[in-house]
């Protein structure tokens, strides 16, 4: 569940996918192991901005979207705050509860309970909050690395425009310099033909 929109979601499920993955293979275990993933974040607020209650994505081609690359990765967002506009009833019931807070069928009852029970047992909130806190660091670190890493990148490139410029330069030097040796040559041309004809040579 995502309350406020950080406008990175999006690359949190990429880290989330990545995680996930990291789980459930062994070490030298086959990727045709691997099984369908679902991420589903519940938003309050529509992230995407097109007036959906319900985001569905998946990896296809740019060019061509009816091939679809098969990676059994689905990332769906939920928008609750638009529970009614749903068509799955016990998807909308649940986004429902998330809204209102008001349980209108058996499961979300179950669930109000059981929130209900967590909310008064201190050591489910202290674990709670010390799994949201190495969330948030996780991700922090993974902005860092992707901040570093694009660092990196731009001063690699600088460097490479440098490392151009100083080609160019030395490119340009390089054909001033045989500019030069061809003009001395031509210019020596023109005195050998001159000796000549006053027969000097």
């Amino acid at each position: 569940m995502q309350i406020e929109d950080t406008k990175e979601i999006p690359k949190r499920t990429r880290y989330y996918q990545a995680m996930c993955d990291s789980e459930a293979l062994n070490k030298g275990e086959v990727y045709y192991n691997l099984k369908e993933l679902y991420i589903v974040f519940l938003c309050p607020e529509d992230i995407f901005g097109q007036g959906k209650a319900v985001y569905r994505f998946k990896n296809l081609d740019v060019d061509c979207p009816k091939i679809e690359l098969g990676d059994l990765c689905f990332k769906n967002f939920y928008i609750f705050n638009k529970y009614r506009d749903v068509a799955e009833k016990s998807i909308r019931e649940y986004l429902e509860y998330f809204a209102t807070r008001n349980p209108s069928s058996p499961e979300t009852k179950k669930i109000d309970r059981m929130v209900k029970w967590y909310q008064t047992d201190n050591e489910t909130r202290k674990r709670y909050m010390t799994w949201q806190q190495e969330i948030d660091i996780a991700v922090d670190l993974e902005r860092q690395r992707a901040n570093d890493a694009e660092k990196r990148f731009f001063e690699a490139k600088d460097r490479a425009d440098k490392a151009e410029a100083h080609a160019s330069e030395e490119k340009a030097r390089a054909d001033e310099a045989e500019a030069r040796a061809e003009n001395a040559e031509s210019r020596a041309d023109r005195y050998e033909k001159m000796l000549r004809e006053l027969g000097k040579l």
